[in-house]
């Protein structure tokens, strides 16, 4: 296969029937770019198509889509975790920054962290502990030789 875009590749990989590897470059996508909602968008069609309608509304909670399906995705997926701010908030990981993120996602992260801290005493936050580091990107020997990279904390 050429060099595609990563979009590419992934578009690639769901039309070849590779819905599990596409989800998991979705899923790394968003940790790259937790601002991106897009990302979040695409994952939750995938896992919509797919019949896993509630994984589409944990992904599609911070969207402020009026489409019906939608809408109802993102209140099975409450519905399951009892409505609990603090439970959606472990499971959506948002580490971006949310101030640039649209006004409907801000008050949607707002009030499940307000949700968390009356019934919780406690909002879960999360970092890209990369990031926040500032860590090196290191291959080991043999990363090198099989093309992968981590993280390393020296």
């Amino acid at each position: 296969m050429p060099k595609h875009s990563t979009s590419q590749k992934i578009d690639f990989n769901i039309d070849k029937g590779l819905k599990l590897k596409a989800t998991i470059q979705l899923a790394s996508l968003i940790n790259k770019n937790p601002n991106d909602i897009e990302f979040r968008n695409r994952l939750a069609m995938l896992y919509y198509k797919a019949g896993f309608l509630d994984a589409a509304g944990k992904f599609w909670i911070l969207n402020d889509s009026k489409e019906k399906y939608i809408r109802e995705c993102v209140e099975l997926y409450e519905k399951t975790v009892n409505y609990s701010g603090n439970k959606i908030l472990n499971d959506i990981k948002f580490k971006g920054n949310k101030s640039l993120l649209n006004s409907y996602a801000q008050d949607k992260i707002k009030k499940l962290e307000e949700d968390s801290l009356t019934k919780t005493n406690y909002i879960p936050t999360f970092t890209n502990v990369r990031e926040k580091l500032d860590l090196p990107i290191r291959k080991t020997p043999i990363q090198e030789r099989v093309g992968c990279t981590v993280a390393v904390i020296i």
